[in-house]
């Protein structure tokens, strides 16, 4: 399936990285470059709040640092003071769900935000400017925030960090073995606190890179034992598994609204990694990779149709989002033994789906069964003397009918050559026949060399500048490899 895409202003995860240190590097011809980044960024889409309020910060801080003489300490007072009311109310504001309003304090604290925080928005909404001190002060803790919070969530991850999610996911496991009487976890259940953090670490971006593959490693949603695992036609996943897993999966479901379609597509994705992989045998001895053994690709079926039954019957709240059409596209687009019962399941749930995907299934299940004829030498059909004479015939007819073919083009080229040589020779011929060979397939919005054009404009076209930008040599404003 296709993964969920996600629009960005940016155009490599590379640019990204580079602004990030721009905005927190020591030199202000960097800080301003970023600043400046951030507002061309403004005016091609949406950038995230974060993104906007950290380049506020550090443009405020620029013009504190080089506008003595040009700018009043109230008017500095002014404009930090509205970058931190900015700042709270597009943190604290998109977290603001339900029919109450809650207190901008509660929320902050949920959000793990400095309480002063507020106070200083407070007091630069309400009451009197905060003094020039403090929100300078105020504006270094909040960049630190934010690149806490926002900017380190969002870098690549490193073996380490993937080694600490892992740490953190088997022992939620333990944690939950020993508390196997309650299927539903609480806020003084230490696991609870265990997937809280996992959901603190990461963002919705890096679910199936970094959450989703860590889930689908054996001894996780797939035991380690083979015993433990679904072998049987039924498909049914064992209690143990349920009141393990699935705790922690309705916490993802309710953090992040694609988790549902982001671990089911992560499974179908290695339920069809081998395209060979036609035929289901579950007495083939299990010698290959964990990843690719019949026992564990048998439970991640398992684990779909459990999910599938909650959509249809359940209907809970955790994967009503589940694009079904898609699952359908996928499944059917990449036939195969495990996609084939995941269809049935789908198809045993809904009545009209059944019927339109019927003469499908009928076509896969012809399918899987003549590639189980083919792959037995002693069913293929031998060939007699009499198919083979027929078969030379047949080839001797069509290659006359190729010979008469070339001779009429061959007559054609020649009274087309006798036309040529009457037209005048300095006349050139309008259209040319490009070389078929030198086309190149190219993507939307680049040059025909493949490369992302510079649509930079100068920079002091932005305003005014805050620093003496001294030409730096060794920055290319398009270079996103340092």
């Amino acid at each position: 399936m296709k993964k969920i895409p996600r629009i960005v202003p940016w155009t490599s995860p590379e640019e990204f990285q580079q602004v990030h240190s721009w905005l927190y590097a020591e030199s202000p011809n960097l800080r301003e470059l970023g600043v400046k980044r951030v507002k061309a960024w403004s005016s091609r889409g949406r950038v995230p709040h974060a993104i906007l309020s950290t380049a506020a910060f550090v443009e405020a801080s620029l013009r504190d640092d080089f506008g003595y003489g040009k700018i009043t300490t109230h008017e500095l007072r002014l404009l930090y003071s509205m970058v931190f009311v900015r700042f709270v109310n597009g943190i604290v504001d998109p977290a603001q769900q339900g029919v109450f309003a809650s207190s901008i304090s509660s929320i902050a604290t949920k959000l793990h935000m400095p309480l002063w925080f507020v106070e200083l928005r407070h007091a630069g909404t309400h009451e009197r400017l905060p003094s020039l001190q403090i929100l300078r002060n105020g504006c270094k803790h909040a960049l630190q925030w934010l690149n806490e919070n926002f900017w380190s969530s969002q870098m690549p991850w490193k073996s380490t960090q993937v080694d600490g999610m892992r740490s953190m996911v088997f022992q939620y496991k333990e944690l939950r073995k020993e508390n196997m009487n309650n299927y539903e976890t609480n806020e003084r259940d230490p696991s609870t606190k265990v997937v809280k953090n996992i959901m603190d670490l990461i963002s919705e971006e890096y679910i199936r890179e970094l959450l989703i593959s860590v889930l689908l490693e054996p001894g996780v949603l797939v035991p380690m034992a083979k015993k433990k695992r679904v072998l049987a036609r039924d498909l049914s996943l064992s209690q143990e598994s349920i009141q393990i897993w699935m705790p922690m999966l309705n916490a993802f479901g309710e953090k992040w609204s694609t988790f549902g379609d982001e671990l089911i597509f992560g499974m179908l994705e290695v339920l069809t990694r081998d395209k060979d992989d036609l035929k289901l045998d579950m007495s083939i001895p299990q010698s290959k990779s964990a990843h690719t053994s019949s026992s564990y690709r048998m439970t991640l079926v398992a684990w779909i149709k459990h999910i599938l039954n909650i959509y249809y019957i359940e209907n809970t709240s955790l994967f009503t989002s589940i694009e079904v059409n898609d699952i359908l596209e996928f499944c059917l687009s990449k036939p195969n033994a495990y996609t084939q019962l995941i269809l049935e399941i789908m198809a045993e749930r809904d009545e009209e789906l059944n019927k339109s995907i019927t003469p499908f299934l009928n076509y896969i299940k012809k399918l899987l069964h003549d590639n189980d004829i083919i792959q037995n030498v002693e069913d293929i059909p031998k060939i007699t003397e009499e198919d083979m004479n027929a078969e030379i015939f047949k080839l001797r007819h069509e290659l006359d009918k190729a010979n008469k073919l070339m001779k009429n083009v061959s007559s054609e080229e020649v009274i087309l050559e006798s036309n040529d040589d009457t037209m005048p020779s300095n006349k050139e011929i309008a259209w040319k026949m490009h070389d078929l060979n030198e086309w190149k397939p190219c993507a939307l919005g680049c040059l025909p060399n493949g490369q992302v054009p510079c649509l930079d404009l100068p920079l002091e076209l932005d305003g005014p500048i805050t620093v003496n930008l001294d030409p730096i040599d060794d920055i290319n404003l398009m270079d996103t490899d340092n």
